[in-house]
């Protein structure tokens, strides 16, 4: 679920968010990108976006903005790019709050909320919009303004892809489940719900896209079934997730009282889940939304 991932630190300062904003965190970050990398084939922009055509990005909830390091490398170089990352919070931007790509070029990481209008400068600009995994504090009711906002960005017939997780990332594919399995997977959307939060992401995105101002609306999700060569890095994904996500989903369910509880119980689930990932694989769905911008 993009509960899950939570890359995105894109929300105000005063919403709910499940996840932390530390050094730790900036680890999980950048260790989840290249497991999403692995996972999509190195395609950071789906393949159905003429690469050339893309000169100018923004990429909302950056983060550390890894993923835009690893796009200045991977577009060609015809033109000068222009990359640009926001997101809600700095604390996982480096001191300078800028990147730089390969041929030496800035790339920007500023402050702002995504639930918020972009300053002028900025509407209009982009040829691709990138948003992954938002949702560790957006609301059911704010993807249409995240995407509203997002759309201003880009320039006509530009770009959005949209990427997130849902509840099976706490699956796998043994039957009968774990019960441990089960007991993640219903607390984790369980303390959604409860915060308003949408544990069913890729279809929320899918809707909110549908329902105006995008044209040639493609889905396509990609997914560790099969993929046993993905089995050891999946489950350390799955375990980081457990152990930022379910210690404060447990104190928001009332499964535990306190902190120390929590943790104490996350512990004994993540070693039950990986001793069962010996033998088992992981199911983790990772699906792609992608659209141009309507006019």
């Amino acid at each position: 679920m993009s509960g899950p991932a939570m890359e995105n630190h894109s929300l105000s300062e005063d919403s709910i968010y499940l996840l932390s904003r530390d050094a730790a965190e900036t680890e999980r970050l950048n260790k989840q990108h290249h497991f999403l990398t692995a996972l999509l084939g190195s395609n950071l922009i789906h393949p159905s976006i003429p690469k050339n055509s893309i000169l100018a990005v923004a990429d909302l909830g950056t983060g550390t903005g890894i993923w835009l390091e690893e796009l200045a490398k991977n577009l060609p170089a015809v033109s000068p790019l222009d990359l640009q990352g926001f997101d809600i919070s700095p604390s996982q931007f480096p001191p300078s709050h800028e990147l730089h790509g390969p041929r030496n070029e800035r790339i920007p990481l500023a402050v702002h909320d995504s639930l918020k209008p972009y300053p002028s400068e900025h509407q209009g600009r982009y040829d691709l919009v990138h948003i992954r995994l938002l949702t560790a504090g957006l609301k059911r009711d704010d993807y249409a303004t995240v995407l509203k906002n997002a759309r201003d960005l880009l320039k006509p017939h530009g770009y959005i892809q949209w990427e997130e997780v849902d509840e099976t990332a706490f699956c796998t594919d043994k039957v009968p489940e774990l019960p441990a399995i089960t007991q993640i997977r219903q607390s984790v959307i369980k303390a959604m719900l409860a915060m308003g939060l949408s544990p069913f992401a890729p279809k929320r995105v899918h809707e909110e896209i549908s329902k105006g101002g995008f044209e040639n609306i493609r889905c396509e999700t990609y997914t560790v079934a099969g993929r046993e060569d993905l089995r050891q890095v999946a489950t350390k994904w799955v375990v980081n997730v457990m152990q930022a996500l379910l210690t404060p989903a447990l104190m928001i369910t009332g499964e535990a009282k306190n902190k120390d509880e929590a943790e104490d119980k996350v512990e004994a689930l993540v070693d039950e889940f990986e001793m069962h990932c010996e033998n088992a694989l992981p199911l983790i769905n990772f699906s792609i939304v992608v659209a141009q911008r309507l006019d």
